[in-house]
């Protein structure tokens, strides 16, 4: 049995059939991975906002606005970690086989971060125009949100995974793709309670909202993809 320790202190420990690339893993993957590890983090941080506004919401309980401020001061830190990337990318990093690959894969956090900012947008216009979210539309959203974080996590743990094992990277991957699947049958389903209430003008900025909730779970899937490269390009 093969006992490692990665960059964090801690022990990974692979058997014969296992494979690890922190052994002769450079110091620029080692940085690229930091930064991509902390850009997902923060990205996880704004989701968990949102969950955590609509489960106060629902109570009619917390401040909602705070949390949407929290999620954009947030999504102005994972720009800051892409510039980071990048620059050290160009920087030191100019015959990295797969960087493009890490350029694929910072890009669709961002895209993450985007849709979270235009999300929280939304729902500080709808409550400064005093509409608010229908109460009937609190819990299916909040459920949409839960499939979403759903798909973050499998996500988080693949990204993290990519310092040690492939096996884990994969299945991991397809955690997420599984979660996907279960964030688009709750878009279907709150989306058609929306049709029952177009006449409210709230109706239509919450239909947006779960097109970029739908469109974040997506991203989260097609980053696994981009992940899933990186792994095998690694590992194999």
């Amino acid at each position: 049995m093969l006992e490692l320790k990665d960059v964090r202190g801690a022990y990974v420990r692979m058997g014969n059939e296992g494979r690890t690339f922190l052994s002769r893993e450079d110091e620029a993957t080692r940085r690229i991975l930091d930064m991509i590890e902390e850009q997902t983090r923060t990205v996880g941080e704004a989701l968990h906002e949102l969950y955590a506004g609509l489960a106060e919401y629902e109570k009619s309980q917390g401040q909602i606005m705070e949390r949407m401020e929290r999620i954009r001061s947030l999504r102005d830190e994972v720009l800051k970690l892409k510039r980071d990337l990048y620059n050290y990318i160009a920087r030191t990093t100019p015959g990295l086989e797969i960087r493009e690959d890490w350029i694929r894969l910072t890009g669709k956090i961002v895209q993450v971060a985007d849709y979270l900012e235009g999300i929280a947008y939304r729902v500080e216009r709808l409550e400064e125009k005093g509409w608010g979210i229908p109460r009937n539309l609190i819990s299916p959203l909040k459920g949409l949100v839960g499939n979403v974080v759903e798909a973050y996590e499998a996500f988080r743990k693949a990204i993290f995974a990519l310092r040690y094992n492939l096996n884990q990277v994969l299945m991991l991957c397809r955690e997420v793709s599984d979660a996907e699947k279960k964030a688009d049958l709750a878009y279907r389903e709150t989306d058609l309670l929306t049709l029952e209430e177009l006449n409210k003008p709230q109706v239509h900025m919450i239909r947006v909202v779960i097109e970029f909730l739908e469109d974040i779970a997506d991203a989260f899937e097609d980053a696994s993809d981009d992940v899933m490269m990186i792994a095998l390009h690694k590992f194999t």
